[in-house]
């Protein structure tokens, strides 16, 4: 890789009007589950109803179900019932629904595993990402339920916000990003909620150490997008979402989003993105790396009809210099081919790239 091509990299991950998406494939070189294996696994000895029912649901585009995405079945079924006046004709209950969420939840958090540990990669990165012209704090935006930033930041005594006030039951409360102006080196939004939030009586969401032991009756808060409003009264993915509306609109010289281990299969992240993009006197540009799907030849059409939706300001690295693609136009094909081959759709890979390899 030539220095031009390699400082261009930099300065897209390094620059002060950079924010970033991260997703589950920034967790794999911690140990964490792809949502493959998420929903392999807590559906693992399920009930067989509950089988059945997730079974039966329709794939979104070219991808599997997913927990996630039945989730968001039981939580539009449940709706319903609790609007008609009898559920004779239905085959679930509004109990029996309840029930399943609270145990695939809990799975779920028992699958991530809450053990506050720090990742020695998510160190490194947080920490090449801080320079010492940084005018105020860098804004990452995460789909991971895990706690791998927060326990990184803390690990390395990095002040940071994640939205919540107080400490072992803080709350939340979406005016500390707004405090955090100076003295912050990090805002984290945690879009899909975390395995240590959960929301008491009142419908307030609150943040402990382990969900499980910290609040082990109260629902736990991972939601995934679709659900909005229905989570808490006090409208947290509405208000996480609207955050990163807001944060890809801003007026920078340099806008950037930065994108990681995120596949491009929620339409609801994907539809905030594009509708930055287009914005009226927007100049975001995006950056994303993007692993290797199986049918390589329907992720690169899905991506190009996406690339194509946000102009000419959309820019994609898929997978190897081998099978891969670049789409986009901030690069030349030599330059790209370059980019390819250092696998930087891998996590570990881009650490090491951005902040050398580790002693």
């Amino acid at each position: 890789m030539t220095t031009d091509v390699r400082e261009q990299i930099t300065e897209w991950l390094t620059g002060n009007d950079t924010c970033f998406l991260l997703g589950a494939g920034c967790s794999m070189c911690a140990g964490k589950p792809l949502i493959g294996k998420l929903t392999e696994n807590v559906l693992q000895n399920a009930d067989a109803k509950l089988n059945e029912h997730f079974g039966a649901l329709k794939t979104s585009g070219d991808r599997a179900a997913t927990i996630e995405d039945l989730i968001n079945y039981l939580v539009r079924y449940r709706d319903i019932l609790d609007t008609i006046s009898s559920a004779d004709g239905h085959s679930l209950s509004v109990d029996e629904i309840d029930i399943w969420l609270t145990d695939i939840k809990k799975k779920i958090v028992n699958e991530v595993a809450d053990d506050w540990k720090a990742g020695s990669y998510h160190e490194r990165f947080l920490q090449r990402l801080r320079g010492p012209r940084d005018r105020g704090p860098r804004d990452i935006f995460s789909l991971n339920y895990d706690t791998l930033l927060e326990a990184s930041l803390d690990s390395l005594r990095l002040p940071y916000t994640d939205g919540f006030r107080g400490t072992n039951r803080g709350w939340f409360d979406a005016g500390t990003f707004d405090e955090a102006s100076t003295g912050i080196a990090y805002r984290i939004f945690k879009l899909h909620g975390s395995i240590n939030w959960t929301r008491d009586a009142s419908g307030c969401v609150r943040r402990g150490r382990n969900a499980n032991e910290d609040a082990a009756d109260e629902p736990i808060v991972v939601y995934p997008s679709e659900q909005k409003y229905l989570q808490t009264q006090y409208g947290v993915y509405e208000t996480l979402i609207g955050r990163f509306r807001n944060r890809l609109r801003i007026v920078g010289v340099n806008n950037c989003l930065i994108v990681l281990g995120y596949s491009f299969n929620d339409e609801h992240i994907n539809e905030a993105i594009c509708d930055a993009v287009n914005a009226s006197n927007s100049n975001l540009t995006v950056i994303a790396f993007i692993g290797p799907e199986q049918d390589r030849g329907k992720q690169d059409e899905r991506l190009k009809a996406y690339s194509e939706r946000c102009d000419s300001r959309f820019n994609a690295f898929i997978g190897d210099d081998q099978t891969g693609t670049f789409i986009g136009h901030a690069l030349d094909a030599d330059a790209a081919k370059a980019v390819l081959k250092a696998d930087l759709w891998k996590f570990e890979n881009l650490v090491d790239f951005i902040a050398g390899k580790a002693a």
